[in-house]
């Protein structure tokens, strides 16, 4: 009896003692300046960027957090395909969207102004329905609430852009209608 008692005196020294060494001394605008991050958060109005889409949903509508990342098509190694958006930003954190090729957006962003389109029309459009099909997958990597996204980014304050429309459609119906067989 006294041995297991020394035993778990023991353990509960070790688990006291056992923390982590890491302290968390700068803030996300710190880090994103380190890295060379450009976020939607960092646009004004009528700024523009690419983005590979990362909705989230609140009350049955389509936002985008602040935090998403606007891409590097110029360095990126590798070569893009489908469909990217390009976002807009409009005044009261309202965003409108338009589905590009993404491998001629990344021709141009390499400097080539008059890249011609990559993909055709009939792969265009099903690129971005399989893109507003992935709205529907839940998960990590797939679309969730807003609460849900900024809890699982405790360390970062959340701001939303509201997703105004998409390929000048305001809802998802008239979308997939718009780029239908």
């Amino acid at each position: 009896m006294i041995r297991l008692s020394a035993l778990f005196v023991a353990l509960g020294f070790l688990a006291q003692s056992a923390h982590a060494e890491v302290l968390i001394d700068i803030t996300e605008n710190v880090a994103k300046e380190a890295v060379g991050t450009t976020t939607l958060d960092d646009l004004s109005i009528n700024d523009t960027a690419l983005i590979y889409s990362g909705f989230c949903v609140s009350d049955g509508r389509l936002y985008i957090p602040g935090w998403t990342a606007a891409a590097t098509l110029a360095s990126d190694t590798f070569k893009a395909t489908g469909v990217m958006l390009r976002v807009t930003v409009l005044p009261g954190k309202k965003l409108k969207g338009l589905y590009v090729d993404a491998a001629q957006a990344q021709q141009v962003a390499k400097g080539d102004a008059n890249a011609a389109p990559v993909i055709s029309k009939d792969d265009y459009n099903t690129a971005v329905r399989r893109d507003v099909g992935r709205i529907f997958v839940g998960g990590t990597f797939g679309t969730q609430a807003c609460e849900q996204e900024q809890h699982e980014n405790p360390l970062r304050k959340m701001t939303i852009f509201e997703v105004e429309s998409v390929n000048g459609q305001t809802s998802l119906s008239a979308l997939l209608k718009s780029v239908a067989k």
